[in-house]
């Protein structure tokens, strides 16, 4: 049984697990970028990650299918935010575009 069986609330923290481990947990000891990681920009990608599950809950609960917060751009650019030298700047984009997106999906 996968996790479709699951209520959506569910699946929703399942992901947001999933994000936790592949995008904040795991570590590239070969990447020039992600080889060493400060302090203050772990802290900035587990917040985000953890604003996006704050934000993706919500949107569930106001009516929005899964389906459409599971494709939002923004989950897929966290997890590549990480290997940018430009952090910062990188992840500001990401962050204006993930409340564009729930801006949306509250609008639908």
């Amino acid at each position: 049984m996968g996790s479709d069986a699951l209520p959506e609330d569910q699946q929703l923290t399942l992901e947001v697990a999933r994000m936790i481990r592949e995008y904040f947990l795991q570590q590239n000891a070969y990447h020039e970028v992600d080889t060493f990681c400060p302090m203050d920009k772990q802290f900035k990608l587990l917040k985000s990650i953890m604003s996006w599950g704050d934000k993706a809950h919500n949107a569930l609960d106001g009516g929005a299918p899964i389906e459409d917060i599971m494709k939002l751009k923004s989950k897929d650019d966290l997890a590549k935010v990480k290997y940018e030298k430009e952090f910062d700047t990188a992840l500001g984009v990401i962050l204006k575009t993930m409340e564009d997106e729930f801006a949306k999906l509250r609008g639908k």
